[in-house]
């Protein structure tokens, strides 16, 4: 036995036992030998993945795939982790290789396919997938469906995603995928009908789907009678989810629909169970990392070139839940404004870099990124001189955005911050909104954003920064809509009679609530609830501040 032989052994058998940095540290050395490095690489993966470290793995992966760039298994692994974390242009660097060597494997296309749509390169997507599906019949249906996914996310093509949705079920019936894809078109473009057929079919398909069920909550205003009925459909899958994810959908569901029938006593019982489940897999909301990004941003101080765009983009941001997608929705009626939605561009290549003021202005200065965030633009305004862009972290990066584009006009939505906090507790969220599973960090969160309001109004002043008050909206609207028409340079033409009838794409969680005429049913909601807060211990300590404010 030679003494690498002895060493790498002697190292597994350390693992083996439980001595992990023991074992790793005897390996080390062995990733320079030709012998052993593939085996102590695979080994270190695995080690990486049990300590869910996902970083390091990708680490490893991308060593083996150097060492072994043909092997199917190292190259898809990596693919699937890069995905997972959004590392989409290491995903395709390692497929690329792939593909020269086999541009005739169907899965290899697929995948690259995948990938391309991730970033954004419709043409290539397009032509990758095509290319699997031609490969293989068995590629036919999931290309379809991903082809589906581009025109509706990325082109803004609902139609043609319809298009190829319906192709994928004609070559496969029952395609749960392709189903419920199908819905949430529907719903977006608000065919109320047709979203709720749709979802009806993948539980005709599978009658435990968590997500077709609660989703099916949205789409109605609920009676007693028919909260009850829905009570036991949910409780019946939940009785055999095992998936938090899921659970969690169905809480928020039922609270959703016993709110509908002023069962608020039941409702809250729901939202704070789903709450709870959504605690569990959320990142926790961590108070001083969120201090420290408000610090960064309140300390910047950097000069950008102005960009050579014909398209101006109207900011509107706020907290998530104050009225954002309803200002869109109004203003977008007017012929020169397009409604842009949440373009992610601006916070998916800011965010990280908010730490490191160098690198963030090495980046917003980089031709690439400024001419990303116009094709974002041009993608949407369908030949209008203004494109809304409703992320709500875009209050971060106003200075870069105002330097951009001296013209920009920013629209600041406010809502009463109890009634804010709730509906943002009766929302599933995501892990960038973690703070809505807990009151007292909503409003810590709306604190922060404060702060950073008013540093952006001392620096570019009124005439650059409107705020509308949702409350004031829904009960006064021409009070509101008059001057902000103004404020945008624009006349206003009784918006507020017509919105709800304006077609597009609406794909936020308010999609049904802007179908409506203005209502005024959610200001003050806060006190529907106040009697369950109250009595609630945990409620109560976590809602203590708030209630004060």
């Amino acid at each position: 036995m030679t003494p690498e032989e002895y060493t790498f052994n002697q190292a597994v058998a350390l693992l083996q036992q439980g001595k992990v940095s023991q074992g790793i540290e005897l390996l080390k050395p062995l990733t320079h030998n030709n012998e052993f490095a593939e085996k102590v690489l695979q080994i270190f993966f695995k080690v990486a993945m049990q300590q869910q470290d996902t970083e390091t793995a990708i680490a490893y992966c991308q060593q083996l795939v150097s060492i072994a760039p043909t092997k199917l298994d190292y190259v898809l692994t990596l693919v699937q982790l890069s995905l997972s974390c959004g590392e989409f242009k290491i995903a395709k660097s390692a497929l690329l290789p792939l593909y020269e060597a086999n541009p005739k494997q169907a899965d290899i296309c697929f995948q690259l396919g995948k990938v391309e749509r991730k970033l954004y390169n419709a043409d290539a997507a397009t032509r990758y997938l095509k290319q699997a599906m031609q490969l293989s019949e068995q590629f036919k249906v999931p290309a379809l469906i991903e082809i589906a996914f581009m025109h509706n996310e990325q082109l803004h093509q609902p139609d043609e995603a319809v298009h190829y949705l319906e192709q994928a079920i004609i070559h496969d019936k029952n395609n749960l995928q392709a189903h419920f894809a199908l819905a949430n078109i529907y719903e977006q473009l608000g065919h109320k009908d047709k979203a709720k057929q749709g979802f009806q079919r993948v539980l005709a398909i599978d009658a435990l789907n968590a997500m077709a069920q609660a989703r099916l909550a949205d789409i109605e205003t609920f009676s007693e009678r028919d909260a009850i009925d829905y009570e036991q459909a949910c409780l019946t899958i939940l009785k055999r989810e095992s998936d938090d994810i899921a659970s969690a959908d169905l809480y928020y569901a039922l609270g959703k629909v016993f709110n509908d029938c002023k069962n608020y006593q039941k409702a809250w019982h729901y939202y704070v169970k789903a709450n709870q489940y959504n605690k569990k897999y959320l990142p926790k909301y961590v108070r001083q990392s969120v201090e420290e990004i408000t610090d960064f941003t309140l300390a910047r101080n950097i000069t950008l070139q102005e960009a050579n765009s014909s398209i101006t983009p109207i900011i509107i941001c706020g907290m998530f839940r104050s009225g954002s997608t309803l200002i869109e929705q109004i203003i977008s009626s007017n012929e020169r404004i397009a409604a842009g939605g949440e373009i992610a561009y601006l916070h998916s290549s800011l965010f990280n870099l908010i730490g490191d003021v160098k690198a963030l202005v090495k980046k917003a200065k980089l031709p690439e990124f400024v001419n990303g965030y116009i094709e974002q633009l041009t993608l949407r305004s369908e030949g209008a001189q203004y494109v809304t862009d409703k992320r709500p972290e875009n209050y971060l990066y106003l200075d870069i955005i105002k330097q951009l584009y001296p013209k920009a006009k920013i629209i600041w939505t406010e809502r009463d911050i109890k009634d804010n906090s709730l509906s943002a507790f009766f929302q599933h969220l995501g892990p960038s909104l973690n703070y809505a599973v807990s009151l007292s960090d909503t409003l810590h969160h709306y604190e922060q954003q404060q702060r950073i309001k008013s540093h952006w109004q001392s620096r570019f002043g009124n005439n650059d920064i409107f705020t509308v008050n949702y409350d004031q909206l829904v009960c006064s609207p021409e009070q509101v809509l008059v001057p902000l028409f103004s404020f945008l340079g624009l006349e206003y033409n009784n918006e507020a009679r017509s919105f709800h009838n304006k077609s597009g794409a609406v794909s936020t969680a308010s999609v049904w609530q802007v179908r409506k005429p203005l209502y005024k049913s959610s200001s003050g909601r806060f006190a529907n609830y106040l009697e369950y807060i109250q009595s609630d211990e945990e409620s109560y300590l976590d809602a203590k501040k708030l209630l004060n404010s």
